[in-house]
């Protein structure tokens, strides 16, 4: 039985290494790197930096130049095979006179995909699956959208020991320390969109925007979006400041006042008429769907405790959710918690999760976690080789 040797494992983590720079900046592409090497030696590296920029294996065959010939090509997603902001990579690869490929995931994008086959085709020995989890977690927003046309959604929240996000006179800023909030910007720089109920935009007044720190470049702010059922949030708060992040979508129920739907119209904001649930709450399920349906790949969900209940409860979206926990204790009955709502009557009722990861920020303890149905699990993995009819080795474990 076969097994990838130590060098092709090392040679793809550092595609993978190369490829996570691409973090905020490629949307709506995949994040990709790129490794020509020969043996243990490398002799080129390259990564994707934005749309419409030369993709990752095109830099590095670039670099690499006459020593491409006979050499090994690593990428973490299998190379395009279509003509769009840029050329086939396929034909790059070809022209570079490149013997083997090593690629971790398919590409389920039907206009790009086919790249394995053609080189195969070509002669050229392609072989597929290596890392295949870690390449294929890296662009899980990519990956659930182009599969489902509904964006990966992260969802976070802080708390107190006690499990409190503020206090009884709903003081909250800040529970948390600036590691963990340094954290949630990190987030925001890479996704497509942020949301945020009313109360969260009423009480915090955020700017939603992504402030990255250190020698960090965005080439874009994520779309600001915030469900306002009945149109009542004052139009001079920082959400609607053009100038302080991305561009300002409102949720609304199909009731809301029509001089205030043209007044933020006029801003130059886009309000969108979203169905209620028996609760009157506006549909989280049909808002993420519809983001979808604008092409946006990834969503940040900001929640107060009516809005996490909805996304975790009452409609599940949430693909994946960080709780950051500070060391202090707030207690008070009526001090809110990080889910509101009616909650559930029984235990049997209750929607499990999978704890990913469990670790620090500073003083806070953060804990990642996939919930029941969230996108990212083996499954999902063994759906995308399906769904590119593209088989990995016989020994790559998928469950």
């Amino acid at each position: 039985m076969n097994e990838w040797t130590k060098e092709q494992i090392e040679h793809m983590k550092t595609a993978l290494h190369l490829a996570r720079r691409g973090w905020g900046l490629v949307s709506p592409n995949p994040m990709v790197g790129a490794v020509v090497a020969k043996g243990r030696r490398v002799l080129a590296t390259g990564w994707h930096t934005g749309l419409g920029q030369p993709h990752a294996e095109t830099v590095a065959l670039l670099e690499a130049g006459r020593k491409a010939k006979g050499a090994d090509l690593y990428l973490n997603l299998e190379p395009c095979h279509h003509y769009g902001h840029t050329g086939p990579c396929t034909e790059a690869i070809l022209q570079a006179g490149i013997t083997r490929i090593f690629f971790g995931t398919p590409d389920p994008n039907t206009v790009a995909s086919g790249g394995a086959q053609a080189l195969t085709k070509a002669g050229i020995e392609v072989k597929c699956g290596l890392l295949a989890q870690e390449c294929f977690e890296l662009n899980l927003f990519f990956f659930k959208w182009v599969l489902t046309q509904r964006p990966f959604v992260i969802l976070k929240t802080a708390a107190s020991l006690d499990g409190k996000t503020a206090t009884t006179t709903r003081e909250s800023q800040w529970i948390t320390s600036k590691a963990a909030r340094n954290f949630g910007h990190h987030i925001r720089t890479g996704v497509d969109a942020i949301i945020v109920g009313r109360n969260t935009a009423k009480k915090d007044n955020p700017e939603l925007s992504a402030r990255p720190w250190g020698r960090r470049k965005m080439h874009r702010q994520p779309w600001r979006v915030v469900l306002d059922p009945d149109l009542k949030l004052p139009a001079h708060l920082k959400l609607f400041d053009p100038t302080l992040g991305g561009p300002t979508l409102v949720f609304c129920g199909p009731e809301a006042s029509l001089a205030k739907t043209r007044k933020l119209t006029n801003m130059g904001h886009q309000v969108i008429l979203a169905p209620r649930l028996d609760n009157n709450l506006l549909s989280i399920k049909w808002i993420i769907e519809e983001l979808g349906r604008r092409s946006v790949q990834s969503v940040l969900l900001e929640p107060g405790a009516t809005l996490a209940a909805s996304a975790f409860l009452n409609e599940p979206i949430v693909d994946l959710a960080h709780f950051f926990l500070a060391p202090i204790f707030l207690g008070g009955v009526n001090a809110p918690g990080i889910l509101g709502g009616t909650g559930l009557n029984h235990l049997n009722q209750a929607q499990p999760a999978k704890v990913l990861k469990v670790g620090r920020k500073g003083p806070d303890i953060h804990i990642t976690v996939r919930p029941q149905n969230g996108f990212g699990d083996p499954s999902d993995i063994a759906a995308l080789f399906q769904t590119t009819n593209l088989t990995p080795t016989p020994w790559l474990a998928l469950n």
